[in-house]
């Protein structure tokens, strides 16, 4: 009953009242949940209503072939009551091949450190860069998550990246799927443009993207940058941290920040959706100050 009272008030969000809103809603990708009053304020602010939390990966242990969980967040405030709380888990590539019985696992250890933490469990997302070499085990995953969560009356999403959308998405056995429009280009490709977002590295896939398919999935804006660094022989080097940007003296650095005139740009692109939501990744102050109030205003209302 409670998940079908879940789903009914889901539907009510994703309608709007009457302007077809759609829910706004946060990525909160670190490993401790501490967020500052900037950060704070700006939920309220931009009236976020979902936080996407992720809670631990899960990877294989150094040379023994199984899957374990590592990179567990530490609670170091409450999490907000007024909104609500989603736990994402994500799971690597070579970890996917190893899941068998993983399931049961990560269900039980998400919703003890729900329960230890104060906030219940409707939905839970899982995330995986999976390919067509782990896309079998992917969705034998998601079918058995599925049947245990709704065993508990919980729903599962799933993130979805372009090269992932194709004609058998539809057999994926998730309530929900958000669409992660960022990290589309070659970071180590000394050439490319921006790595995080470039209408040029999206166009390809846009043609896999139909009302049908849009209609319920949520979509995902980058917010964030970094910078990119190669060495004098334009070979990748290292990631730079969006504080350490002005500090970092590499010979070839490429500043990289998700760009409103590209995510504009693939938004006029995108087959019209009557529901669903939209998710900005990610909370952190560094990242969202870079952006006006209207521009994450305009990001939220498209």
């Amino acid at each position: 009953m409670r998940r079908y009272l879940y789903l009914i008030i889901t539907a009510l969000l994703l309608v709007g009242c009457g302007g077809g809103e759609r829910v706004r809603a946060v990525y909160h990708w670190k490993t401790t949940f501490n967020p500052t009053e900037y950060e704070l304020q700006w939920l309220r602010d931009h009236k976020v209503q979902r936080i996407y939390l992720r809670l631990f990966d899960v990877d294989v242990y150094d040379g023994e072939g199984g899957a374990a969980p590592i990179a567990t967040t530490r609670f170091l405030q409450p999490l907000p009551d007024s909104m609500e709380i989603v736990p994402v888990v994500y799971i690597t590539n070579e970890a996917m091949d190893q899941m068998w019985g993983g399931p049961e696992r990560i269900v039980e250890r998400v919703l003890k450190m729900a329960d230890c933490n104060g906030f219940e469990v409707h939905e839970l997302q899982v995330d995986c860069d999976w390919t067509g070499r782990t896309k079998n085990d992917y969705y034998w995953f998601c079918q058995r998550m599925q049947e245990l969560l709704h065993e508990r009356d919980i729903e599962l999403s799933s993130t979805v990246r372009l090269h992932q959308v194709d004609s058998t998405l539809s057999e994926l056995a998730v309530d929900r799927t958000v669409l992660m429009l960022y990290n589309t280009g070659d970071l180590r490709n000394a050439k490319t443009r921006n790595s995080i977002l470039d209408y040029g590295d999206v166009e390809p896939y846009l043609g896999r993207l139909n009302s049908q398919t849009m209609d319920s999935m949520g979509v995902a804006w980058p917010v964030f940058g970094w910078g990119v660094a190669f060495d004098e022989e334009g070979r990748f080097s290292h990631i730079v941290g969006p504080a350490a940007l002005a500090a970092d003296s590499s010979a070839g650095l490429r500043e990289e920040w998700g760009e409103m005139e590209q995510m504009r740009r693939v938004q006029r692109r995108l087959p019209r959706r009557r529901g669903s939501e939209v998710v900005l990744y990610h909370l952190d102050s560094l990242n969202l100050s870079k952006y006006t109030y209207d521009e994450i205003e305009d990001l939220y209302n498209r």
